[in-house]
C-alpha cells in the first residue's frame, strides 16, 4: 500500500472505524480480525484494484456455495517472534497451534491454486504464495497427541521410557499395598490411601506409632498428629521411578526440541504465510460483508471522477437492519439509494436547501463509499459505480464546536476549512457540510462563496452543503458547478433522500410553516414580503431548473439505456472468453492426446525394433526405419513441439516442475545428445528424461 495517507479526521468523521469493525466481525480467525481493523484506504490504484478483484472472485467462489476452508487459522506471530525471550522449545499447546495454521495454510494453497485460471487468477496468485509444510504438520500430529502432551509413538525410547514407568508405578502400589495390610501397621496406619509427598510415596501413620515401621518422614500434618513416611522398602524402587520421570523429561524436551527447530528451520517462511492468509482472511470477510450488505465491485480510475448509482450508506443499512430486526436483503425500501456524480461534466456539487439531516447523509455516503473502495473493498452501490482514487480526502462535516479551545461552532469548521484550503490539489476531494453557517448569513454566503472558488482554482473535486440560498446563483453561473437537492415531502415534511442533481433546493419555510398551523394572515403577509423582496432573479433560476430537471431525466432515461446496453455487451464477452477459454482447453486436451497416443505407438514400435534386431539384415534394418520414422512423427506434435521449445530455452538455474517428486527443481545442466536434464530437487541432483520436467507452476508449456 502506498505511503501516503488519508486525513485522520476525515477518516473519523466520515465513521470509517465503525465500518472496519463490522468488516472484522466476517473474518473466520484474529488474522481477518486484526487485518480488517488495521485496514486503511491506499492512494495506489493498483493496489485498490487488485484488492477489490480479490474480493470479487472470492465473492463469486462464495456465491457458487463453495466452502472456503478457513478452519484452523490462528494468530501464531506473537508465538513465533517472541520465542527465545522466556523459553528454549515450543509448548506442545503452542506446536499444536502451529501445526493448525500450517495445515490450514496448505488446504488454502491447494483450494485456492485449483481455482479456475480463467476467473480467479488472483486468488491463485495469493494460493501460490501460501507455504505448504506438510512433512511439519504430520511430525508435530505425530509427535503430539489431541490431549496437547508429547505422545508415546514419539519415539522407540520415549515409548520405553513410560512402559518402565508403568511398570515401577504397579510395582509400587502393589508393594504399597502389601505394606498398608501388614497386621503390624494396621493400629498405626490413618489411612491406607496411596499418598504421594514430594514426588515420593508415603503412609499416613499416627504420629504416636512412629516406631512402628522402618522409613523416612517426608511430612506431618497440620495438627502433628500424623506423620507421612517413605517406608524404607519402597525407596529403591521410588528412586529407580523418580530417574525413569528424570529420563522422560529429557526425552520429551529433546523431541520438543526437534520440533522446535523444524519450525524455526522455516521461521520467514511460515511467517510469510501468516501474513498471506491473514490477507486471505481479510479477502474473506470483504467477500461475506459485501454479499451481506448487497455490495459491488466499483470501476476503479483515476482523473477525480467518480459515479455512484443506487448508493446506500452502510452504517444507515446496518443500523436500520438491527432496528428492523431483518437481513440486508430486505432493507432496499427502508434506506433510499442516491445516484451522484461529480468530475465528469461538473467538479463542484453544491447540495442547497433546507437544513433537514438528508444533505449531510448524502455527504458522508459519498465520503465514505470513497475510502471503502480505495480501501479494496466492494461498495453499496449499483454494479457499473465508478469511483476515482483520490490522493486525499478532506472533510468538514458535523458540530466541530470545542469548549476545551473556547472555539465556537464557526471558528472550528474555518479552523478546518483553511487547513483544506491549504492542502487541497488536483486528485483531492473535499466534503464540506454546512458551509457559510454559523455566521450572518449575508457575510457567509459571500466566503462560502470565495471559498468554493479557491478550491475549485486549486483542482479538487468538491461536494459541500448549505441551507444559504444566497448560493443558489453561484451553482448556476459557475463554469464547472452544478446545483443538487434533497428532495423534501411538504406533505410529511420529511426530506426523501432522494439526489436531484440539477435542481438547488428550497427553504420551503412558508409551506412548512402553513403546514404547521401558522396563521393566515401571517403566512400571507410573509408571501407578499417576499415578492417584494425578489428581484426577478428567483424566476430566472426557476427558469433554468426547469430546464435542468428536464435535461436531466432525458439523461437518466439516456443512463439507463446505457446500462442495458454495457450489460448486453458485457455478458456477450463473457461468453465470448468462455468460449475461447473452453476452446483453448479443448485444443490442450486434443493435443495431449494426440501426444499420448503417438508415445504410444513409439513404445510399441521400438519394443518391435527391439525383437527384430535377429531378424534378417533388411527386416531388422525395416524395423529400425520404422522405429526412427515413428519417433520423428511423435516429436513433431504440437504438444512435443512446444516441449522441446521449452527445453531449448532452459538455462542453468532455471526453475522447473519435476514430475515424479512432485516439487520444483533448478536446472543445473542440459544434456541434448541424451535428452536428458540435471536437476536439483531438495538438494539432490538428478537426472530426468526433458518429458519430466515442466513450467514451474505444473502446467504444460
Amino acid at each position: 500500500m502506498a505511503g501516503k495517507r488519508i486525513d485522520e479526521h476525515t477518516l473519523r468523521v466520515l465513521e470509517f472505524e465503525e465500518v472496519r469493525t463490522i468488516l472484522a466481525s466476517y473474518a473466520a480467525s484474529d488474522l481477518g480480525k486484526d487485518a480488517a481493523r488495521g485496514l486503511y484506504p491506499s492512494v495506489d490504484v493498483r493496489w485498490a484494484s487488485g484488492r477489490i478483484a480479490e474480493t470479487t472472485e472470492l465473492t463469486k467462489v462464495l456465491d457458487r456455495g463453495e466452502r472456503v476452508p478457513m478452519a484452523g487459522l490462528k494468530n501464531i506471530r506473537p508465538i513465533l517472534k517472541e520465542f527465545g525471550k522466556k523459553q528454549s522449545v515450543f509448548e506442545p499447546v503452542e506446536l499444536v497451534e502451529i501445526a493448525d495454521t500450517l495445515a490450514a495454510s496448505g488446504r488454502l494453497r491447494l483450494f485456492l491454486t485449483n481455482l479456475e485460471p480463467f476467473e480467479s487468477s488472483h486468488l491463485r496468485a495469493m494460493g501460490e504464495k501460501l507455504g505448504d509444510f506438510e512433512p511439519t504438520v504430520e511430525e508435530v500430529r505425530r509427535c503430539i497427541g489431541g490431549d496437547k502432551r508429547v505422545g508415546d509413538d514419539a519415539s522407540e525410547k520415549l515409548k520405553e521410557i513410560r512402559r518402565r514407568i508403568a511398570q515401577l508405578s504397579e510395582n509400587i502400589h502393589q508393594r504399597f499395598m502389601v505394606i498398608v495390610a501388614s497386621p503390624a501397621l494396621r493400629r498405626a496406619v490413618e489411612n491406607d490411601n496411596f499418598l504421594m509427598r514430594h514426588g515420593r510415596p508415603v503412609i499416613a501413620i499416627k504420629s504416636n506409632c512412629r516406631n512402628v515401621i522402618r522409613g523416612t518422614v517426608l511430612d506431618r500434618s497440620n495438627t502433628g498428629a500424623t506423620l507421612y513416611v517413605e517406608p524404607d522398602e519402597l525407596v529403591e524402587l521410588s528412586n529407580e521411578l523418580e530417574d525413569a520421570v528424570f529420563e522422560e523429561k529429557k526425552e520429551v524436551g529433546r523431541i520438543l526440541w526437534v520440533l522446535t527447530k523444524m519450525v524455526l528451520d522455516q521461521q520467514e517462511t511460515i511467517l510469510d504465510s501468516v501474513k498471506m492468509l491473514a490477507l486471505v482472511d481479510l479477502t474473506y470477510a470483504k467477500a461475506r460483508f459485501g454479499i451481506a450488505y448487497g455490495m459491488s465491485p466499483p470501476d476503479l480510475g483515476l482523473g477525480g471522477s467518480l459515479h455512484l448509482r443506487q448508493a446506500r450508506h452502510p452504517l444507515l443499512l446496518h443500523l436500520t437492519s438491527r432496528q428492523k430486526g431483518c437481513p440486508m436483503a430486505q432493507l432496499a425500501d427502508e434506506v433510499v439509494p442516491i445516484d451522484v456524480r461529480l468530475g465528469d461534466d461538473f467538479d463542484l456539487l453544491l447540495i442547497t436547501g433546507p437544513n433537514t439531516g438528508g444533505k449531510t447523509v448524502v455527504l458522508k455516503t459519498i465520503g465514505l463509499l470513497v475510502a471503502m473502495a480505495q480501501s479494496g473493498m466492494h461498495i453499496p452501490a449499483r454494479a457499473g459505480s465508478r469511483v476515482s482514487v483520490f490522493r486525499q480526502i478532506f472533510a468538514d462535516i458535523g458540530d466541530e464546536q470545542s469548549i476545551q479551545q473556547s472555539l465556537s461552532t464557526f471558528s472550528a469548521h474555518m479552523r478546518q476549512v483553511v487547513k483544506i484550503l491549504e492542502r487541497t490539489n488536483e486528485g483531492t476531494l473535499v466534503l464540506l457540510d454546512e458551509l457559510g453557517a454559523g455566521t450572518d448569513p449575508i457575510e457567509g454566503a459571500v466566503l462560502a462563496t470565495a471559498i468554493l472558488d479557491r478550491l475549485m482554482h486549486k483542482g479538487g473535486k468538491v461536494v459541500a452543503t448549505t441551507h444559504l440560498g444566497q448560493l443558489k446563483s453561484f451553482g448556476y453561473s459557475t463554469p464547472r458547478a452544478q446545483n443538487a437537492s434533497v428532495q423534501f415531502d411538504t406533505e410529511t415534511l420529511q426530506p426523501t433522500y432522494r439526489l436531484m442533481i440539477g435542481t438547488p433546493g428550497s427553504s420551503n419555510a412558508i409551506v412548512i410553516a402553513r403546514r404547521l398551523g401558522m396563521p393566515r394572515d401571517v403566512v400571507g403577509r410573509a408571501t407578499s414580503l417576499l415578492a417584494t423582496e425578489s428581484d426577478g432573479t428567483s424566476e430566472l433560476i426557476n427558469q433554468i431548473q426547469a430546464t435542468r430537471e428536464d435535461a436531466e431525466q432525458k439523461r437518466s432515461k439516456a443512463q439507463v439505456m446505457l446500462d442495458e446496453a454495457n450489460a448486453v455487451r458485457s455478458e456477450a464477452d463473457e461468453r465470448l472468453q468462455v468460449i475461447e477459454e473452453e476452446g483453448r482447453r479443448l485444443q490442450k486436451q486434443a493435443d495431449r492426446e494426440i501426444d499420448d497416443s503417438m508415445q504410444a505407438v513409439r513404445r510399441v514400435i521400438e519394443e518391435f525394433a527391439a525383437q527384430m534386431q535377429n531378424a534378417p539384415g533388411v527386416w531388422s534394418q525395416k524395423a529400425r526405419a520404422l522405429a526412427e520414422k515413428v519417433t520423428e512423427m511423435a516429436a513433431g506434435t504440437p504438444l512435443a513441439q512446444r516441449h522441446a521449445d521449452f527445453v531449448a530455452a532452459l538455462r542453468r538455474g532455471d526453475s522447473v516442475y519435476v514430475v515424479p517428486f512432485r516439487r520444483e527443481g533448478v536446472v543445473e545442466r542440459v544434456r541434448k545428445s541424451r535428452g536428458t536434464i540435471v536437476v536439483f530437487v531438495d538438494s539432490k541432483e538428478v537426472e530426468l528424461p526433458f518429458r519430466e520436467v515442466l513450467r514451474p507452476d505444473g502446467r504444460e508449456p
